[in-house]
Parts: structure tokens; sequence; C-alpha cells
């Protein structure tokens, strides 16, 4: 199908063609096994499925090119679990991704430890990708029998020294806290060892126990007790004290890095710009239109390897809400939001948008506000989405 019969079947809500986006996300939905707390849309690996993916991923990339900026800013590649697809279709994936990538684009690969060997990781390496997200998440078998993960504490420690002698040098590990029944003793053994494999990135994410997981099953049930969150605090702050002391800054409100090796990809969401996902339950972004495919890969290949748009939902951001929007991401940042290019983008400084709700946190002492910058203040990080979510009610 031509690029030309594509643009034809488009929705209204579709970018226009003169607006390219720096970064690609793409979705891969397949994983060997399903973890007990994740609520992202994936599926179990089986049958074909990896390689009539990997041909609709192609498909679908081809007809999004001409809204994509060549070459590509960033890349990522998510899920799921995309190294589970194996060498064979992992490469087929790799291939065409790698074409849209020049010499300073950031290509980025999620693992899990589980799928991980030399192999995989040489094929990473030799597909021009030059960063890889670590799925770790604990290294207490306890922890990781309650989160249903594939891996080891061994594996995930012998993944990054695979992933390294590969030739990878930009790696991230990623790891959950404020598990029902984890004590600090515990979550600063798996940080401190994580921290002594000196990854370029680390992510350190609060458990959220979602409905419709075998976690909140477990709650209901009364088989684990709910999490501390006197604790959970403790142990994000300690994160934060840990990470600096490793040499890692703190620049979002879960993530640290050495200079620079910030996520650029994850930069593109937290700036609101634009951006183009590939895959079922992907979303894009450009000109102030969002798009989303249904979560649904039966559905989302048999719309593409026919010829044919997924299923999408679609908005397009305006006005108050657009601004509230670009606000709450922004005010991620550490660094917070940048008053200037904010009033360059929208015309107006933010506190004249939302004067209310900063002032009102202003004088909790819960937002600082200078005259370049409007951030949470570092005392409030741990609740800043009720923060966040405060600014984007007052823009309904």
């Amino acid at each position: 199908m031509s690029a030309k019969g594509f643009k034809e079947n488009q929705e209204e809500s579709q970018p226009p063609a003169d607006v390219r986006a720096d970064g690609l996300y793409v979705h891969v939905p397949l994983c060997l096994a399903k973890c007990r707390y994740c609520d992202f849309y994936s599926l179990p690996l089986a049958g074909d499925l990896a390689g009539r993916y990997v041909r609709a991923a192609g498909l679908e990339l081809v007809r999004l090119a001409e809204f994509l900026a060549w070459p590509a800013g960033t890349i990522f590649v998510g899920g799921g679990t995309p190294t589970c697809l194996g060498a064979g279709p992992l490469g087929e994936l790799l291939g065409p991704l790698g074409n849209r990538a020049g010499p300073e684009t950031e290509f980025s690969v999620e693992a899990n430890p589980g799928t991980v060997d030399g192999p995989v990781a040489d094929l990473l390496a030799g597909s021009g990708v030059n960063r890889v997200s670590l799925g770790i998440q604990s290294l207490q078998p306890d922890e990781l029998a309650l989160l249903g993960r594939i891996h080891d504490a061994r594996q995930a420690v012998e993944a990054f020294g695979i992933l390294r002698r590969a030739g990878l040098k930009n790696l991230g590990a990623d790891l959950i806290y404020g598990l029902p029944g984890q004590s600090m003793e515990s979550w600063l053994d798996t940080l401190g060892c994580v921290l002594e494999l000196s990854p370029e990135h680390l992510s350190c994410y609060c458990l959220s126990i979602e409905e419709g997981t075998p976690l909140a099953d477990d709650l209901r049930a009364g088989r684990i007790k709910p999490p501390d969150e006197a604790l959970q605090k403790e142990m994000y702050y300690a994160a934060i004290e840990q990470a600096g002391k490793a040499g890692l800054e703190h620049y979002e409100i879960s993530n640290f890095a050495r200079p620079g090796r910030r996520c650029r990809h994850n930069l593109i969401y937290w700036h609101n710009q634009p951006y183009i996902g590939v895959g079922p339950g992907a979303a894009s972004y450009i000109a102030g239109s969002r798009s989303k495919y249904l979560p649904d890969l039966a559905g989302w290949l048999d719309a593409v390897l026919a010829g044919r748009r997924p299923a999408a939902t679609a908005e397009r951001l305006t006005g108050m809400a657009l601004m509230a929007e670009t606000l709450m991401l922004n005010l991620r940042l550490i660094e917070g939001v940048d008053r200037q290019a904010f009033a360059e983008r929208f015309g107006l400084d933010p506190l004249a948008v939302f004067p209310a709700v900063f002032n009102r946190y202003a004088a909790q002492d819960a937002v600082q506000i200078d005259a370049k910058n409007i951030r949470i203040a570092p005392k409030f990080l741990f609740v800043a989405d009720s923060i966040l979510a405060d600014l984007l009610a007052k823009a309904v």
C-alpha cells in the first residue's frame, strides 16, 4: 500500500504531513510470561505471533515514515519484552528501525534479564542500538517471586555484564520499591548492588497495585498486606541519596542519570513534544493531536497486514488543556518548567495561566518559583502526582 493510499484512509485527526516527529516509539506487546503487577498491554508469546508482529511493524513504519524526522532523534523499542522475540525476529524488527537512525540518534531497547544472552546482546549492538534499559526490578528472590519475574538475581547481574561485553556503553536499570513486605534493608541491598554495576541510567518506580492484576487479587483476598506508604516515602528519598552518592543526577521524579545520559526519548514526553507510536496500545502526538491504537494485538495485526489503518482513539488538545498537560509533564522534571520556553510556546507565562494553583502550593512551600523556573520542592516530590492532578483538574 502506498503512502498516498495510507493518507486517503486516515481519520481527520491524523497529524498533518508537514509536521515531523523527532521521536519514534515501537510497542512490542509480547512477553514470555506476564508479570504479576503489570497492567501494560502485553500477551504471552505463542505460535507465529513474533513473525506476524514484526512484519506488521515494518509495514506500519513505512506508512508512518512521512510523519517522522530523518534521521530520528530517538527510537525506543519497549513492551512487553522486545528481547523475548528471539534473535531472528528481533533482528528483522531492528533492521528497518536502524535505517531511521543517524550517528546522533538515541536508539533504546528494553530488555528482561531472563532474555539476554550473548547472541541477543551482539544483535542489539550490531543493529545500531546504543542504549538498553534492563528491567531488573529487584535482586531479592522473594520479591522477584512476588512480582512474577522470569529472572533471578544472578541472571540480572550476568545480563549487565553480557551487554557490556557486547560493546553497549549506555545501560539503564529499572527498579521497583515499596513492595508488600519489602524492608528498607532489602531495598538498600538491591539498590546498592545495582549501583555497583555502574549503570548510566537508573529508574526507581514506586509499586502501584493496579486493578485486574494478580497482585490486586492477592491484596483483595488478604494474601498480601497493603504497602506501607510511610516506608515507601523513606525508600524514595533513600534512592535519591544513594544515587547521588554514586554520581547519578536526579533529573525527573523517578529517574537518575550520569551527565549526558538522560533518556532523551522520555524527555520528548516530558517536554510534550511530537512523537509517533507503532504497535497496539501505542500513542502518537503531533500538532496537538493525540491518537492511540486500541490495545488489541489481533485487531492491529489484521488491519495492518490487510493494508488498513488500525482502530484508534483520538483527541485534539487546545487552549487550557494543552497548557495544563504541558505544565504537568514539565513539572515531573527536577528543573521544572522553563518559564521563558513556555511563554514562547503559548504566549503566556505559566503563572498567568494557573495563578491560584501555583500560589496555593507556593504558600505551602510545595512549589518553588523564581524568575526562570517553576519546580516542585524536593521534599514534596514523593507526592507530586497529587499536585499534578490538581493542576490538570483546573483545566477541565
